[in-house]
């Protein structure tokens, strides 16, 4: 029948085809083994000429390690020499939606490279637009103090100043590149304008219609720094957002994981198995436990890179030391209601950096939102912290907590051991030292904080 000799050839084609996949995959493999090797390569080459890049670009590293992509570009080439068809067609799903997640890591790479340059470029502009405002200012403190017979001596003054914006214009116009005129653009070409009507006004001697004119010439220079300064608050917003959404993903899933760890260990120590079955399944838990403390580690890049939540970051580090011990407790089958304890400890501290991280989100979006129509009535200039104060705040009263409540517990368990003459008091020499550098650490940031400086 026909239709049998078209189904046999549309089978022979399809089984040639399945033949050819591995073939393909395994070249995608070595192709994405490479482009791992190259991004590193990229990284080490760039860490004193371009460390932000350097940092970026181990971030997503970091991210492809973390998912394991070359091992499972492995396992999806064994799953196609298989004709396990349904296993890879799944694998292949999972691995494109963590490659589009890799490349939008990438451009947020040669993004923040853009903003930075964008950044620097919009400061330059505003150093010396400042520098062109003192001098208008001071022109108009001689404009007032001078003899009229004295005043066209001033001219050549002026005219230095108007050059001097004439380049700045220029700068300016070149960054933005636009046909269009901008805002900024407008009201420093008005400047330039009663600029040199102030020298005409200065040849003449007429005091009043030159000081007039200097001074509309310095209120529309300021409108040219409002505008710059709203460019800079931009930026440093779209940095914040980019950083806030990626800690957002981070605790989420760091809040996630240490939820099913504190699940599973309680089901562990209810059901009571053999010795041999609580310490395969809890050393499953101590190596659930170290991929949470990767996530942290990945956090801490992200928040030290930031540098303006260090409230946030020794939260992090107190999370983290706590993730320490309950690994290695996992690891020395330790299933006891201290290890639940601790590992309560560490989803209250995720918790609470994952709702700061959100509010943060939050406020950010409502900023850009109000922005056109509130200015810059604060007078910032594009620093805005990634945390606020008040969530720094309450994060430190929280760690505080936390600190006193881990001394008790030291206090007692020494005690304890004091009394029981075998047990070494060693181990809980690095516990102490550890909660002596937090209380250390808390003390300075609450010092940093109330003198506004926090590096």
């Amino acid at each position: 029948m026909p239709y049998r000799l078209f189904l046999l050839c549309l089978f022979l084609a399809a089984t040639a085809h399945a033949q050819e996949l591995p073939d393909k995959q395994r070249s995608l493999a070595g192709r994405y083994a490479q482009l791992e090797h190259i991004l590193l390569r990229l990284a080490e080459t760039s860490t004193h000429s371009n460390p932000r890049q350097a940092t970026l670009l181990r971030q997503v590293l970091a991210e492809s390690k973390d998912k394991l992509l070359v091992h499972r570009f492995e396992t999806l080439v064994l799953s196609l020499e298989r004709r396990q068809l349904g296993d890879a067609l799944n694998s292949q799903a999972e691995i494109e939606q963590d490659l589009l997640l890799l490349l939008r890591l990438l451009e947020n790479v040669n993004r923040d490279e853009s903003r930075e340059r964008e950044k620097e470029a919009v400061q330059e502009f505003l150093k010396d637009l400042e520098e062109i405002l003192h001098g208008e200012r001071s022109l108009m403190h001689q404009t007032r103090q001078q003899d009229e017979q004295n005043l066209p001596r001033l001219e050549n003054i002026q005219r230095d100043i108007r050059i001097e914006t004439q380049a700045l214009q220029e700068r300016i116009a070149e960054y933005e590149g636009t046909q269009e005129p901008s805002s900024a653009q407008q009201a420093m070409q008005q400047a330039l304008d009663r600029m040199q009507q102030a020298e005409q006004q200065l040849q003449q001697a007429q005091r009043d219609a030159a000081l007039e004119d200097q001074e509309e010439a310095v209120a529309r220079l300021q409108r040219v720094k409002e505008e710059l300064e709203k460019i800079l608050r931009q930026l440093r917003e779209e940095e914040l957002m980019q950083t806030l959404e990626k800690l957002e993903a981070r605790f989420k899933r760091m809040l996630q994981q240490e939820q099913a760890i504190r699940a599973q260990t309680d089901r562990l120590i209810d059901e009571a198995p053999d010795e041999r079955q609580a310490k395969i399944r809890a050393d499953r838990l101590a190596i659930e436990q170290q991929s949470v403390i990767d996530d942290a580690e990945s956090a801490l890049l992200i928040l030290r890179e930031d540098g303006t939540a260090q409230a946030m970051v020794e939260s992090l580090l107190q999370a983290r030391f706590d993730m320490l011990d309950v690994k290695s407790r996992l690891e020395q089958t330790k299933l006891d209601a201290v290890t639940l304890h601790i590992v309560d400890a560490v989803i209250e501290s995720l918790q609470e950096m994952l709702d700061a991280v959100q509010n943060a989100i939050a406020e950010s979006r409502e900023r850009q939102e109000n922005q056109d129509n509130e200015g810059n009535p604060q007078g910032q200039s594009g620093e805005e912290p990634l945390i606020q104060l008040i969530a720094e705040l309450r994060m430190i009263r929280s760690m505080q907590r936390r600190v006193n409540e881990r001394t008790a517990r030291y206090d007692l368990e020494i005690q304890r051991a004091i009394e029981d003459s075998d047990i070494d008091l060693s181990p809980f020499r690095r516990a102490v030292e550890e909660l002596a550098r937090q209380q250390n650490r808390i003390s300075r940031i609450l010092h940093e904080l109330r003198i506004g400086r926090i590096e």
